[in-house]
């Protein structure tokens, strides 16, 4: 219920960037928080039907049930959460490859550290994984869409 509450304050805000195809041609700004927009919805209605479709005695007796990460607490939604804000807040003061870098670091070193429980190899893969996401994402939007990223900005 709470990721349908976020999405929808997200959304919210997507009218203030225009039309998703301005021109006819090329995607605008409000083009990827829709599809993100819709993505989340529909991830969130299906967690939301399951749960609803599953007995409450199932609900009181669950598990975990993933063998690589057996106890996932509330720390990993909010250090999702918290680095998510963190990016939106720094995006446009350091700019994206600072804050895409630290983004994407931040939550690969969570999970990369529940997966194996070893703090260098979790380092090291987090680094690798921020170095890889932050140049794939800086080349889809600036080569593929041909948009201007916020670069540094004190």
């Amino acid at each position: 219920m709470v990721l349908l509450v976020l999405t929808s304050v997200y959304s919210s805000q997507i009218f203030k960037l225009g039309l998703p195809f301005e021109n006819g041609v090329e995607p605008g700004a409000s083009f990827l928080p829709i599809v993100l927009s819709a993505i989340m919805y529909v991830g969130a209605l299906r967690i939301l039907l399951v749960e609803l479709r599953r007995g409450r005695a199932e609900t009181a007796d669950a598990r975990p049930q993933s063998d690589t990460v057996p106890a996932v607490t509330v720390l990993g939604p909010l250090v999702v959460i918290a680095a998510t804000a963190l990016f939106a807040y720094g995006l446009e003061r350091v700019g994206y490859f600072v804050a895409a870098g630290a983004y994407t670091f931040v939550v690969a070193l969570y999970f990369n550290f529940e997966d194996s429980g070893r703090p260098v190899y979790a380092l090291v893969l987090s680094a690798i994984t921020a170095l890889a996401v932050t140049l794939f994402g800086w080349a889809f939007f600036v080569w593929l869409f041909e948009l201007t990223l916020p670069g540094w900005n004190l």
